[in-house]
């Protein structure tokens, strides 16, 4: 029997039990049991995006005040669908719906080839959920109708689209998944999040436009989940589920805005944030851990939203974690930037893929942060061997 896999149907059966003692536990559990990424080619050196900020400013002090906030961010690298510091040519997108077209262009091609990647080996007839989630393209019908069409999953395959979710949108997408195969367990649903911020970029009119500039970048990451029973034997790499969580931060309302203004979608940060994260995140995590009868020393791997360095570091802070304790989330922050609900599917495939060679199975916490602020994850075992 597979170590994670039993751990995990104890504490599915345990907690099943106590929310319905007159009922038998269901024998699955969900497994993530392929994932995949990418992006697109355009590689973006942050020096250089700053220089480029920079000019738009003629006052040395805020060049000054530019290049250090970009210095900030640990961000090395970023990738775009659409250049952000080229000239824009002439008919180049100005209202929403020529943004939602040029967002359907380039993300169908990208989103159809990683989701082409993660149902590798996997019987398109099995499908029977692909949950979409994305902030960046509002547009039906979709990317999820055309990767239906594309790599012919069934006509009859359920689709849920999950908008504005933010950065915790696959969260969101991986909760909602786990339920279904637990309720159809012949059944694998796949969660796809694909956000294109360069879509949106706007021009440069203060030196606060800064941020936004310096943060985003774009990806796309896909996940297949499936039941598993405990009796079987999970192969190396497989991210067995074994607790999903959500909470809504109280009088946070301002921390994070996700909306569309007159011509792009927005995305707004309150300077809150960091304080918001530092005070909600530790309660939360310790509920859970206490529920799965797991402490924070029996924590292996921390999946945290590598959203920058304040979300990264208040995060670790509030657990009293040294920052390196994130040390997969700093990596893909520092190669990619903020890809939004994107960013933590690519640290989970380099958790997935980590090889450890004194355990079997490594425990972990995941978690991003939604419009709320809403904290949200889910407590797994790493197959390693």
């Amino acid at each position: 029997m597979s170590i994670a896999l039993d751990q995990a149907l104890r504490t599915h059966t345990a907690a099943h039990a106590r929310e319905h003692t007159t009922r038998t536990a269901p024998p699955t559990v969900p497994v993530i049991e392929s994932t995949a990424t990418g992006a697109p080619s355009l590689v973006l050196d942050q020096s250089v995006a700053a220089d480029w900020m920079a000019g738009h400013f003629t006052d040395p002090e805020q060049q000054t005040r530019v290049r250090r906030i970009f210095g900030k961010t640990m961000i090395n690298t970023r990738r775009f669908a659409v250049d952000p510091i080229e000239p824009a040519p002439s008919g180049a997108p100005a209202t929403i719906q020529d943004r939602m077209r040029l967002f359907y262009r380039h993300a169908v091609p990208l989103a159809v080839d990683v989701a082409r990647r993660a149902l590798d080996g996997v019987d398109p007839a099995d499908v029977g959920l692909l949950v979409f989630a994305t902030s960046t393209g509002l547009i039906a019908p979709g990317v999820d109708a055309a990767v239906v069409e594309e790599l012919g999953l069934p006509r009859s395959v359920a689709r849920l689209v999950v908008n504005f979710m933010g950065c915790a949108a696959a969260m969101n997408g991986i909760r909602t998944a786990s339920d279904f195969v637990r309720a159809n367990p012949g059944k694998k649903a796949m969660v796809m999040c694909i956000e294109l911020n360069s879509v949106h970029a706007v021009p440069v009119e203060t030196i606060d436009d800064a941020v936004t500039h310096s943060l985003f970048g774009d990806g796309c990451g896909a996940v297949v989940i499936g039941a598993h029973s405990g009796m079987e034997q999970a192969p190396a790499g497989t991210i067995v589920i074994r607790d999903k969580f959500t909470h809504l931060f109280e009088g946070t309302e301002d921390g994070i805005a996700v909306g569309v203004n007159q011509d792009a979608i927005t995305c707004e940060l309150s300077e809150n944030v960091p304080t918001y994260i530092y005070e909600g995140v530790a309660p939360v995590v310790g509920d859970v851990l206490r529920r799965n009868g797991l402490r924070q020393p029996d924590i292996d791997v921390w999946a945290i939203h590598p959203g920058g360095p304040k979300i990264l570091l208040e995060s670790a802070r509030s657990l009293g974690l040294a920052p390196e304790a994130a040390s997969t989330s700093w990596d893909v922050l520092a190669e990619y930037g903020n890809m939004s609900s994107v960013s933590l599917i690519f640290v989970l495939e380099r958790v997935a893929a980590h090889q450890a060679e004194d355990k079997p199975v490594s425990t972990g916490v995941a978690f991003s942060f939604a419009p709320g602020v809403t904290i949200e994850g889910f407590v797994f075992d790493v197959v390693r061997r």
